[in-house]
């Protein structure tokens, strides 16, 4: 039988070697991946593949939306083939959104109330991370979804905590305007305008107004912000040959600081796995 003092010194050992390798964690840099997956990695046609394409970009969080007939159990399947041992799901319902992560992930919030999708509000790493996916269709839904997630933010960023907001967004940004309406006459764009387009930008205005900054707006030259994050050719769209940017990284103006890229992430595998390209972005 150990003595009382050799149990100490065990357990004051165990402490300090967690502690040091949480530390070592924190240290490292840390890259986050949003990803609208188009019903579940392409109407669950392509799930292999998908699973394969994110584990090649070794991200240490990434955040899935339109997980769809995806469970717990099943997402943590999966998320274990890119190496993410940590894992979380809105709901196993409707178009759920998700978050893995290959440390451990701490859910301050599960909101479906008032959302038309929900959100997730997790902090890994030190950093809050908002996981949404705005409403696709009504504008009205997405004004008020704004509203909640800046009353949720704005005491966070009060108080210098690190946030990540990201997700399908579902509205254009004012960032885009000149190139938004100047690629055609503003009548014409406005009239093939998609329900999800937001022409009034008040929603990504909310949260432009908190201070969160756009990383893909701030870190890529605007030739390839133009191109957009929806749609891939994955299938016909009716809004084909016009490509709009709907999903987004937002994070604190101190945080964005220690960013060293972000991009959309373009190659001829995603076209077989979404109608979304992926957003990424690293951070020192």
């Amino acid at each position: 039988m150990s003595s009382p003092s050799s149990l100490l010194r065990l357990v004051a050992g165990l402490f300090l070697f967690t502690t040091a390798g949480l530390q070592a964690a924190e240290s490292k840099p840390f890259k986050v991946l949003t990803y609208n997956v188009l019903y579940g990695f392409n109407y669950q046609k392509s799930t292999d593949l998908g699973a394969e394409w994110i584990k090649g970009q070794q991200a240490d969080v990434v955040a899935l939306q339109e997980m769809t007939k995806f469970t717990q159990d099943k997402l943590s399947a999966l998320a274990k083939k890119w190496g993410h041992q940590h894992t979380v799901i809105l709901k196993e319902k409707g178009f759920p959104v998700c978050l893995t992560s290959m440390t451990p992930i701490e859910v301050l919030e599960k909101r479906v109330e008032d959302m038309w999708h929900g959100y997730l509000h997790c902090k890994v790493r030190g950093v809050h991370i908002f996981v949404v996916h705005l409403s696709p269709s009504r504008h009205d839904v997405r004004v008020r979804e704004a509203g909640i997630l800046f009353a949720k933010i704005q005491p966070l960023l009060s108080a210098k905590e690190k946030v990540i907001l990201m997700g399908d967004f579902n509205c254009n940004s004012p960032l885009d305007k000149s190139w938004l309406e100047g690629r055609k006459s503003t009548e014409e764009w406005r009239k093939k305008l998609p329900a999800n387009a937001d022409p009034g930008y008040v929603t990504m205005s909310k949260f432009l107004a908190l201070g969160l900054v756009d990383l893909v707006h701030t870190k890529q030259p605007q030739r390839q912000v133009q191109l957009g994050t929806f749609p891939t050719t994955i299938k016909e769209q009716s809004r084909s040959g016009n490509n709009w940017r709907i999903d987004f990284i937002l994070t604190d103006p101190i945080f964005a600081k220690t960013c060293t890229s972000a991009h959309t992430l373009r190659d001829k595998v995603v076209h077989k796995i979404s109608d979304h390209f992926p957003v990424q972005a690293s951070f020192r």
